[in-house]
């Protein structure tokens, strides 16, 4: 892991931990706020992260089945990100295929492409479906059992783990990934070992200088998973991505296709009428109800586009 360990401290079964700058690899810090995690901005470069985070072992606890999904099987008394996360696959599925459209005309043909954070591997699927030879590492061992069930190729474990060959990738994706790594520098190294030359990465990342966090500031949807560690701009990801020895060629933002479900889920984190959006939402929840989707573009989420 990058920098230098510091204090621990467990509290309500997390333990988390002090940290450097990934960037500048020192503790020169501005505390902003509390979200209720503490965030904070480096003085030298920009960087907001949290400090003290949650060591790799709390975040290992995470993501279990309750973080994906909530039903009978648990208790729901563990962290949780999503209210089914499994059912969004269809949306999921065609989402990527809009994402996919965006990498083939960036490469130069239908290789070999490796995603980085797959969870269930509704990723793979959709490059699968579209003629790439498609594998994919996370390390929820929830989602991994979930996804090698589908007959996909999945990893288990972070990049350090992963068994692939260096330049063996035409196309490296890692959708939504680089927020929850706790070691983004390592894991774009790695990176850049396994891509070939002249091949691209392409990630996405909640966007800290986007009009929703300036609008927001510590309520900003970004700062609503604790297992969200780093908060990147375009310009502190182009030093991050620079010191892994690659180019930032352009930035762009996407949209996604989601259900009503999922979009009530998210208005109401900003909308304090919470009882009727909890109503409106259990509406949608219905199976006449649960078809209807939308294709939504905050203009928050940021994708850049990396070449070796």
């Amino acid at each position: 892991m990058c920098g230098v360990k510091e204090d621990k401290k467990t509290e309500n079964g997390y333990t988390r931990e002090e940290v450097p700058c990934i960037i500048c690899g020192v503790k020169d810090e501005e505390f902003l706020f509390y979200t209720p995690e503490r965030i904070v901005k480096c003085r030298r470069c920009g960087l907001i992260y949290n400090n003290p985070r949650l060591d790799f072992e709390s975040l290992k606890k995470i993501y279990a089945k309750e973080y994906f999904v909530i039903d009978n099987d648990n208790t729901g008394t563990n962290y949780k990100a999503y209210a089914n996360y499994i059912e969004e696959e269809p949306l999921i599925i065609r989402s990527m295929h809009r994402r996919m459209r965006r990498v083939e005309a960036l490469s130069s043909g239908k290789g070999c492409l490796l995603d980085v954070g797959c969870a269930a591997g509704f990723s793979l699927i959709a490059a699968q479906q579209r003629g790439w030879e498609a594998e994919g590492i996370d390390f929820s061992s929830f989602c991994v059992n979930y996804a090698r069930s589908r007959g996909l190729r999945v990893h288990q474990g972070t990049l350090e783990d992963f068994p692939g060959k260096e330049e063996s990738m035409d196309v490296i994706t890692m959708w939504d990934y680089l927020e929850h790594s706790p070691d983004p520098l390592g894991d774009l190294k790695i990176c850049h070992s396994l891509l070939k030359r002249g091949g691209v990465i392409v990630l996405s990342t909640p966007n800290v200088d986007s009009w929703s966090f300036h609008l927001f500031k510590k309520n900003w949807i970004g700062f609503k998973n604790i297992d969200h560690l780093y908060f990147f701009s375009r310009q502190t990801l182009s030093k991050l991505t620079g010191m892994a020895g690659l180019t930032m060629e352009h930035s762009f933002y996407h949209g996604r296709d989601v259900s009503l479900s999922f979009l009530l889920s998210r208005v109401q984190y900003y909308i304090p009428f919470k009882s009727l959006l909890n109503l409106l939402e259990k509406m949608a929840n219905k199976e006449k109800v649960k078809k209807i989707s939308f294709y939504i573009n905050p203009y928050d989420i940021l994708n850049v586009v990396l070449r070796k």
